[in-house]
Protein backbone atom coordinates (compact mmCIF):
# COMPACT_ATOMS: atom_id res chain seq x y z
CA UNK A 1 0.00 0.00 0.00
CA UNK A 2 2.75 2.74 0.77
CA UNK A 3 4.83 1.61 -1.96
CA UNK A 4 1.23 2.20 -4.42
CA UNK A 5 1.68 5.45 -2.92
CA UNK A 6 4.39 6.87 -3.66
CA UNK A 7 3.87 5.28 -7.20
CA UNK A 8 1.53 7.06 -7.91
CA UNK A 9 2.91 10.43 -6.07
CA UNK A 10 6.18 9.99 -8.19
CA UNK A 11 4.10 10.11 -11.68
CA UNK A 12 2.21 13.27 -10.18
CA UNK A 13 5.25 14.69 -9.77
CA UNK A 14 7.09 13.83 -12.66
CA UNK A 15 3.58 14.96 -14.74
CA UNK A 16 3.60 18.39 -12.66
CA UNK A 17 7.14 18.85 -13.93
CA UNK A 18 6.42 18.23 -17.79
CA UNK A 19 3.57 20.27 -18.15
CA UNK A 20 5.38 23.36 -16.30
CA UNK A 21 8.68 22.51 -18.38
CA UNK A 22 5.98 22.47 -21.24
CA UNK A 23 4.56 25.64 -21.06
CA UNK A 24 7.69 27.63 -20.21
CA UNK A 25 8.49 26.15 -23.63
CA UNK A 26 5.42 27.65 -24.74
CA UNK A 27 5.74 31.17 -23.16
CA UNK A 28 9.53 31.19 -24.81
CA UNK A 29 8.04 30.46 -28.26
CA UNK A 30 5.42 33.11 -28.05
CA UNK A 31 7.21 35.66 -26.92
CA UNK A 32 10.04 35.02 -29.41
CA UNK A 33 7.84 33.98 -32.40
CA UNK A 34 4.60 36.23 -31.99
CA UNK A 35 5.21 39.39 -29.69
CA UNK A 36 8.69 40.32 -31.85
CA UNK A 37 8.72 41.43 -35.38
CA UNK A 38 9.78 38.36 -37.79
CA UNK A 39 13.93 38.26 -38.45
CA UNK A 40 13.53 37.14 -42.28
CA UNK A 41 11.08 40.32 -42.83
CA UNK A 42 13.94 42.70 -41.43
CA UNK A 43 17.04 41.29 -43.48
CA UNK A 44 14.43 41.38 -46.43
CA UNK A 45 13.90 45.00 -45.86
CA UNK A 46 17.53 45.79 -44.78
CA UNK A 47 18.93 44.21 -48.31
CA UNK A 48 16.24 45.84 -50.67
CA UNK A 49 17.58 49.14 -49.25
CA UNK A 50 21.52 48.77 -49.09
CA UNK A 51 22.23 46.30 -52.53
CA UNK A 52 23.33 48.61 -55.14
CA UNK A 53 22.36 47.72 -58.66
CA UNK A 54 24.78 45.42 -60.81
CA UNK A 55 25.51 48.42 -62.76
CA UNK A 56 25.15 51.91 -62.99
CA UNK A 57 22.66 53.77 -65.61
CA UNK A 58 24.19 55.42 -68.91
CA UNK A 59 24.40 59.07 -68.53
CA UNK A 60 22.36 61.50 -70.73
CA UNK A 61 23.34 64.81 -72.38
CA UNK A 62 21.17 66.68 -74.34
CA UNK A 63 22.33 69.91 -76.51
CA UNK A 64 19.98 72.23 -78.27
CA UNK A 65 20.66 75.23 -80.85
CA UNK A 66 19.85 78.83 -80.55
CA UNK A 67 17.31 80.30 -77.58
CA UNK A 68 16.06 83.25 -77.18
CA UNK A 69 14.59 84.80 -74.00
CA UNK A 70 14.94 88.47 -75.48
CA UNK A 71 11.91 90.87 -74.25
CA UNK A 72 12.49 92.55 -77.75
CA UNK A 73 11.58 89.91 -79.98
CA UNK A 74 9.01 86.92 -80.89
CA UNK A 75 9.50 84.43 -78.43
CA UNK A 76 9.23 86.15 -75.06
CA UNK A 77 6.07 88.45 -76.27
CA UNK A 78 3.98 85.21 -77.21
CA UNK A 79 5.00 83.30 -73.53
CA UNK A 80 3.98 86.11 -72.07
CA UNK A 81 0.37 86.51 -73.77
CA UNK A 82 -0.18 82.79 -73.28
CA UNK A 83 0.31 82.34 -69.98
CA UNK A 84 1.63 78.70 -69.68
CA UNK A 85 5.09 79.14 -68.99
CA UNK A 86 7.36 76.71 -71.15
CA UNK A 87 4.34 74.58 -71.40
CA UNK A 88 3.23 77.47 -74.04
CA UNK A 89 6.54 77.52 -75.73
CA UNK A 90 7.58 74.50 -75.92
CA UNK A 91 5.72 70.74 -76.09
CA UNK A 92 5.23 68.51 -73.68
CA UNK A 93 7.73 66.05 -75.08
CA UNK A 94 10.30 68.31 -75.79
CA UNK A 95 10.42 69.45 -72.45
CA UNK A 96 10.74 65.75 -71.05
CA UNK A 97 13.77 65.19 -73.11
CA UNK A 98 15.53 68.29 -71.63
CA UNK A 99 14.01 68.07 -67.83
CA UNK A 100 15.33 64.13 -67.65
CA UNK A 101 19.02 64.34 -69.44
CA UNK A 102 21.49 64.36 -66.76
CA UNK A 103 22.81 67.37 -68.44
CA UNK A 104 20.77 70.21 -70.56
CA UNK A 105 23.27 72.47 -72.43
CA UNK A 106 21.61 75.32 -74.54
CA UNK A 107 23.07 78.35 -76.69
CA UNK A 108 22.24 81.31 -74.78
CA UNK A 109 21.66 83.69 -77.85
CA UNK A 110 20.62 87.24 -76.24
CA UNK A 111 22.09 89.70 -74.18
CA UNK A 112 20.93 89.77 -70.17
CA UNK A 113 20.69 93.18 -68.58
CA UNK A 114 18.51 96.20 -68.16
CA UNK A 115 21.69 98.67 -69.21
CA UNK A 116 22.97 99.76 -72.41
CA UNK A 117 22.59 100.75 -75.89
CA UNK A 118 22.19 98.75 -79.39
CA UNK A 119 25.10 98.43 -81.25
CA UNK A 120 24.16 101.31 -84.13
CA UNK A 121 23.35 100.16 -87.29
CA UNK A 122 23.34 95.97 -86.32
CA UNK A 123 20.09 94.79 -87.35
CA UNK A 124 19.27 92.67 -85.17
CA UNK A 125 20.01 93.25 -81.33
CA UNK A 126 18.68 91.15 -78.25
CA UNK A 127 18.18 91.87 -74.33
CA UNK A 128 16.40 90.33 -72.27
CA UNK A 129 15.56 91.36 -68.48
CA UNK A 130 17.34 89.11 -65.53
CA UNK A 131 14.29 87.55 -64.24
CA UNK A 132 13.77 85.68 -67.51
CA UNK A 133 16.70 83.38 -66.93
CA UNK A 134 14.56 81.86 -64.30
CA UNK A 135 13.10 80.18 -67.27
CA UNK A 136 16.37 78.21 -67.87
CA UNK A 137 15.64 76.07 -64.57
CA UNK A 138 11.72 75.83 -66.09
CA UNK A 139 13.43 74.03 -69.09
CA UNK A 140 15.90 71.98 -67.48
CA UNK A 141 18.91 74.01 -68.84
CA UNK A 142 21.80 73.30 -66.73
CA UNK A 143 24.95 74.80 -69.01
CA UNK A 144 24.33 77.40 -71.68
CA UNK A 145 26.85 78.95 -74.37
CA UNK A 146 27.85 82.00 -74.87
CA UNK A 147 30.02 82.18 -77.68
CA UNK A 148 27.48 83.91 -80.53
CA UNK A 149 26.45 87.30 -82.22
CA UNK A 150 23.91 88.34 -79.76
CA UNK A 151 25.69 88.55 -76.64
CA UNK A 152 27.10 91.74 -76.82
CA UNK A 153 24.31 93.20 -79.04
CA UNK A 154 23.34 96.17 -76.26
CA UNK A 155 27.31 96.66 -75.69
CA UNK A 156 30.12 96.27 -73.10
CA UNK A 157 27.59 97.07 -69.52
CA UNK A 158 25.04 94.99 -70.76
CA UNK A 159 27.41 92.50 -71.27
CA UNK A 160 28.95 92.50 -67.99
CA UNK A 161 25.69 92.36 -66.38
CA UNK A 162 24.88 89.45 -68.33
CA UNK A 163 27.80 87.75 -66.84
CA UNK A 164 26.90 88.44 -63.32
CA UNK A 165 23.20 87.64 -63.95
CA UNK A 166 24.58 84.13 -64.85
CA UNK A 167 27.11 84.26 -62.08
CA UNK A 168 24.32 84.99 -59.25
CA UNK A 169 22.28 81.73 -60.50
CA UNK A 170 24.91 79.66 -60.21
CA UNK A 171 24.37 78.71 -63.60
CA UNK A 172 26.96 77.62 -65.50
CA UNK A 173 27.99 79.46 -68.77
CA UNK A 174 31.16 78.43 -71.15
CA UNK A 175 32.68 80.71 -74.41
CA UNK A 176 32.72 84.05 -72.89
CA UNK A 177 34.20 85.99 -69.72
CA UNK A 178 35.69 89.39 -68.67
CA UNK A 179 38.97 88.01 -69.91
CA UNK A 180 40.22 85.58 -72.42
CA UNK A 181 41.09 83.12 -69.17
CA UNK A 182 37.03 82.98 -68.67
CA UNK A 183 36.45 82.67 -72.32
CA UNK A 184 38.54 79.71 -72.75
CA UNK A 185 37.66 77.74 -69.70
CA UNK A 186 35.90 74.49 -69.90
CA UNK A 187 33.03 73.37 -68.15
CA UNK A 188 34.10 69.95 -66.28
CA UNK A 189 30.71 68.27 -65.93
CA UNK A 190 31.00 64.59 -63.71
CA UNK A 191 29.01 61.56 -64.71
CA UNK A 192 27.29 59.31 -61.88
CA UNK A 193 29.73 56.58 -63.65
CA UNK A 194 32.95 58.78 -62.59
CA UNK A 195 33.94 59.64 -66.08
CA UNK A 196 34.46 63.72 -66.97
CA UNK A 197 33.50 65.25 -69.68
CA UNK A 198 34.16 68.64 -70.23
CA UNK A 199 32.60 71.35 -72.66
CA UNK A 200 34.28 73.89 -74.62
CA UNK A 201 32.43 76.71 -77.08
CA UNK A 202 33.69 79.35 -79.20
CA UNK A 203 32.42 81.42 -82.38
CA UNK A 204 33.09 81.99 -86.16
CA UNK A 205 29.74 83.17 -86.79
CA UNK A 206 30.25 86.78 -88.06
CA UNK A 207 31.30 87.46 -91.69
CA UNK A 208 30.53 90.74 -92.56
CA UNK A 209 32.41 92.58 -89.67
CA UNK A 210 32.77 91.64 -86.45
CA UNK A 211 30.28 93.33 -83.84
CA UNK A 212 30.78 90.84 -81.13
CA UNK A 213 34.28 91.12 -79.78
CA UNK A 214 37.02 88.30 -78.69
CA UNK A 215 38.57 88.27 -75.59
CA UNK A 216 41.31 89.62 -74.85
CA UNK A 217 43.78 89.25 -71.78
CA UNK A 218 42.25 92.65 -70.49
CA UNK A 219 39.33 92.96 -72.00
CA UNK A 220 35.88 91.06 -71.96
CA UNK A 221 34.31 89.05 -75.11
CA UNK A 222 33.70 85.78 -76.18
CA UNK A 223 36.25 83.33 -77.29
CA UNK A 224 36.37 83.43 -81.14
CA UNK A 225 37.99 81.20 -83.68
CA UNK A 226 38.71 82.83 -87.23
CA UNK A 227 42.20 82.00 -85.81
CA UNK A 228 42.02 78.56 -84.41
CA UNK A 229 44.90 78.74 -81.96
CA UNK A 230 43.42 79.70 -78.67
CA UNK A 231 39.93 77.02 -79.25
CA UNK A 232 42.71 74.73 -80.06
CA UNK A 233 44.78 75.58 -76.80
CA UNK A 234 41.09 75.08 -74.95
CA UNK A 235 40.41 72.01 -76.41
CA UNK A 236 43.66 70.28 -75.44
CA UNK A 237 43.65 71.84 -72.34
CA UNK A 238 39.99 70.02 -71.53
CA UNK A 239 41.53 67.11 -72.96
CA UNK A 240 44.36 66.93 -70.23
CA UNK A 241 41.77 67.06 -67.46
CA UNK A 242 39.05 64.82 -68.83
CA UNK A 243 37.86 61.62 -70.71
CA UNK A 244 35.50 63.07 -73.05
CA UNK A 245 36.04 67.10 -74.75
CA UNK A 246 32.91 68.10 -76.41
CA UNK A 247 33.61 71.01 -78.79
CA UNK A 248 30.82 73.34 -79.59
CA UNK A 249 30.64 76.26 -82.33
CA UNK A 250 28.59 78.93 -83.49
CA UNK A 251 29.21 79.08 -87.01
CA UNK A 252 28.04 78.26 -91.07
CA UNK A 253 26.26 79.94 -93.35
CA UNK A 254 22.59 81.09 -92.21
CA UNK A 255 19.61 79.46 -93.67
CA UNK A 256 21.36 76.90 -95.72
CA UNK A 257 22.61 73.68 -95.28
CA UNK A 258 25.59 74.03 -97.54
CA UNK A 259 28.85 73.70 -95.54
CA UNK A 260 31.54 75.79 -95.30
CA UNK A 261 34.72 74.34 -96.60
CA UNK A 262 36.38 76.11 -92.69
CA UNK A 263 33.94 74.07 -90.91
CA UNK A 264 34.54 70.98 -92.49
CA UNK A 265 38.71 71.66 -92.51
CA UNK A 266 38.19 73.11 -88.62
CA UNK A 267 36.29 70.17 -87.48
CA UNK A 268 38.42 67.88 -87.98
CA UNK A 269 41.58 70.07 -86.60
CA UNK A 270 39.57 70.19 -83.09
CA UNK A 271 39.46 66.67 -83.29
CA UNK A 272 42.98 66.29 -84.17
CA UNK A 273 43.42 68.12 -80.92
CA UNK A 274 41.34 66.02 -78.65
CA UNK A 275 37.99 66.59 -79.29
CA UNK A 276 34.94 63.83 -79.22
CA UNK A 277 32.44 65.26 -80.29
CA UNK A 278 31.41 68.52 -82.27
CA UNK A 279 28.29 70.49 -82.51
CA UNK A 280 27.63 73.13 -84.41
CA UNK A 281 24.94 76.05 -84.24
CA UNK A 282 23.63 79.62 -85.73
CA UNK A 283 22.52 78.66 -89.13
CA UNK A 284 19.36 78.92 -88.30
CA UNK A 285 18.30 75.40 -90.10
CA UNK A 286 19.82 71.90 -89.66
CA UNK A 287 22.91 70.91 -91.91
CA UNK A 288 24.42 67.39 -91.89
CA UNK A 289 26.13 64.65 -89.62
CA UNK A 290 29.37 63.04 -90.01
CA UNK A 291 32.28 61.18 -88.48
CA UNK A 292 35.76 61.77 -88.57
CA UNK A 293 38.43 59.42 -86.79
CA UNK A 294 35.27 57.79 -85.27
CA UNK A 295 34.09 61.04 -83.59
CA UNK A 296 31.09 62.62 -84.20
CA UNK A 297 30.44 65.57 -86.47
CA UNK A 298 27.16 67.40 -85.89
CA UNK A 299 27.17 70.32 -88.24
CA UNK A 300 23.86 72.54 -87.22
CA UNK A 301 21.32 72.27 -84.91
CA UNK A 302 19.63 75.52 -85.93
CA UNK A 303 17.22 77.24 -83.76
CA UNK A 304 15.98 75.47 -80.76
CA UNK A 305 13.02 78.49 -79.58
CA UNK A 306 14.24 81.50 -81.01
CA UNK A 307 11.76 83.38 -83.44
CA UNK A 308 8.65 83.28 -85.18
CA UNK A 309 9.98 81.43 -88.18
CA UNK A 310 8.92 77.96 -89.54
CA UNK A 311 11.80 75.75 -89.67
CA UNK A 312 13.61 72.39 -88.51
CA UNK A 313 15.02 72.18 -85.23
CA UNK A 314 16.64 68.75 -83.47
CA UNK A 315 18.02 67.49 -79.76
CA UNK A 316 21.74 65.82 -79.85
CA UNK A 317 21.83 63.79 -77.32
CA UNK A 318 24.89 61.45 -76.43
CA UNK A 319 24.81 58.59 -73.89
CA UNK A 320 27.60 57.26 -72.38
CA UNK A 321 27.58 54.22 -70.06
CA UNK A 322 29.43 53.33 -67.31
CA UNK A 323 32.06 51.35 -69.28
CA UNK A 324 32.91 54.05 -71.81
CA UNK A 325 30.44 53.67 -74.43
CA UNK A 326 29.19 56.26 -76.45
CA UNK A 327 25.98 56.15 -78.46
CA UNK A 328 25.16 59.28 -80.55
CA UNK A 329 21.21 60.82 -81.30
CA UNK A 330 19.24 63.05 -83.61
CA UNK A 331 15.91 64.10 -82.14
CA UNK A 332 14.09 66.24 -84.94
CA UNK A 333 11.61 68.84 -84.21
CA UNK A 334 10.08 71.93 -85.43
CA UNK A 335 9.87 75.34 -84.40
CA UNK A 336 6.48 77.54 -85.60
CA UNK A 337 4.75 79.94 -84.41
CA UNK A 338 6.88 80.85 -81.37
CA UNK A 339 6.43 76.63 -80.25
CA UNK A 340 8.74 73.75 -80.63
CA UNK A 341 7.66 70.33 -80.89
CA UNK A 342 8.94 66.91 -81.53
CA UNK A 343 8.26 65.30 -84.99
CA UNK A 344 6.64 61.85 -85.35
CA UNK A 345 5.64 59.38 -88.12
CA UNK A 346 5.85 60.75 -91.93
CA UNK A 347 6.93 64.19 -90.29
CA UNK A 348 9.87 62.97 -88.55
CA UNK A 349 10.62 60.55 -91.72
CA UNK A 350 11.00 63.31 -94.23
CA UNK A 351 12.81 65.15 -91.99
CA UNK A 352 15.51 62.73 -91.41
CA UNK A 353 15.53 61.99 -95.15
CA UNK A 354 16.74 65.31 -95.98
CA UNK A 355 19.64 65.70 -92.78
CA UNK A 356 20.29 61.71 -93.99
CA UNK A 357 20.86 63.42 -97.67
CA UNK A 358 23.58 65.90 -96.69
CA UNK A 359 25.15 63.12 -94.33
CA UNK A 360 25.80 60.49 -97.32
CA UNK A 361 28.13 58.42 -94.35
CA UNK A 362 25.01 58.18 -91.84
CA UNK A 363 21.75 56.62 -90.68
CA UNK A 364 19.31 57.68 -88.29
CA UNK A 365 17.53 54.38 -86.91
CA UNK A 366 14.10 54.52 -85.33
CA UNK A 367 15.09 55.00 -81.84
CA UNK A 368 17.14 58.01 -83.32
CA UNK A 369 20.74 56.58 -82.98
CA UNK A 370 23.15 57.90 -85.75
CA UNK A 371 25.47 55.03 -87.00
CA UNK A 372 27.99 55.27 -89.15
CA UNK A 373 27.69 53.61 -92.31
CA UNK A 374 30.11 50.86 -93.06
Amino acid sequence: MIHSFWRRYSLAKSLTIFFVLLGSIFIVYFVKTLLQPSVTENKVDKSSQEVAPDRLPDTTVSIVGDISLADNWSVMPAYDVRGHGVDGILSAEALGIMRSSDLMVANSEFTVSNRGSAIPGKAYTFRANPDRLSIYDDMGVDLVTLANNHVYDFQGDAFNDMLDAFEQRNMPHIGAGHNLEEAKKAYYYKAPSGQTIAFVNASRAEKWGIDTPGATDTTGGILLCYDTADFVDAIKTAKANSDIVVAIIHWGTESSHVLEQVQIDTAKEYIDAGADIIVGGHAHTLQGIDFYNGKPIIYNLGDYIFNDMSEPTAIFQFKLSPEGELKYYFIVGWQENMFTRILSGEERQNLVNQVESWSPNITITEDNEIVLKN
